[in-house]
C-alpha cells in the first residue's frame, strides 16, 4: 500500500455508534469511557493484491503531534464480535492513540483496550503505543507533566517498561509505573466479563 493508503481507508470508515465496532469496545471488551479517533470500516482491506480480502474493522487512529500518522485496524468476526486480527498501517513510530488531546498526566499502555480501559477504570488518559516494541518510542508533548507507565505484567512488558522509564526522562517530567492488580496481565483485564 502506498504511505496515505492508510488515510484513505481512514477516511472511507464512519464513526462507530450502532455498529459491530461499538459492539466489540462497549459489549465485549465493556469499556465504557468516552473515546476519540476511534472509526469503523464495514469491507476493510486485509492482505495485498491478489491475496487482499475485505472485513469489518475498529480502526484507531494513532497520532504523532496532532496529526494522523498511522492506523490500527482491529478486524471484528461478525458472528461474536470479538477481535479476529490487528494490524497497524503507516508511520506507528512515535505515534500512539491518545483519545484527544493531552492531558498533564497520562498513562502509556501498550494496546488499545488496555489504555481504554484504564480511562473507563481511573479517569485518566491512557495513550495506546500498538505493542511492547513501540513502547518507548512516542512522542510525550512538554505540557504533559506525569507519564504513568502501565506495560503489560509480563517479561516483555517489564522489558518495555525499563526502556520507556529511561527513554521518556526529561527535566520537569514525573514518570510512575502502575501495575495491574493482582495476577492481572493488563488493565484490560478487569473488565472481562
Amino acid at each position: 500500500m502506498q504511505p496515505s493508503a492508510y488515510l484513505a481507508i481512514w477516511r472511507a470508515a464512519g464513526q462507530i455508534e450502532g455498529t459491530l465496532a461499538e459492539h466489540y469496545v462497549r459489549r465485549v471488551r465493556n469499556i465504557w469511557a468516552p473515546l476519540d479517533d476511534l472509526r469503523f470500516h464495514p469491507r476493510c482491506p486485509q492482505g495485498q493484491g491478489s491475496l487482499v480480502s475485505f472485513k469489518p474493522a475498529l480502526l484507531v487512529a494513532m497520532r504523532k503531534d496532532g496529526a494522523i500518522k498511522a492506523i490500527q485496524r482491529i478486524f471484528l468476526d461478525p458472528s461474536t464480535a470479538t477481535y479476529t486480527d490487528k494490524l497497524v498501517l503507516g508511520q506507528a513510530i512515535g505515534a500512539a492513540w491518545t483519545n484527544g488531546f493531552p492531558a498533564k498526566a497520562i498513562g502509556i499502555c501498550e494496546g488499545f483496550e488496555t489504555a481504554a480501559a484504564y480511562t473507563s477504570l481511573t479517569g485518566i488518559q491512557a495513550w495506546a503505543t500498538m505493542g511492547a516494541k513501540r513502547f518507548h518510542q512516542v512522542n510525550i508533548p512538554a505540557s504533559v507533566e506525569t507519564v504513568i507507565l502501565l506495560a503489560d505484567n509480563d517479561a516483555e512488558g517489564r522489558r518495555a517498561r525499563d526502556r520507556a522509564a529511561e527513554s521518556y526522562r526529561r527535566p520537569g517530567l514525573a514518570i510512575e509505573t502502575e501495575w495491574p492488580p493482582g495476577r492481572m496481565n493488563d488493565w484490560a483485564q478487569l473488565l472481562k466479563r
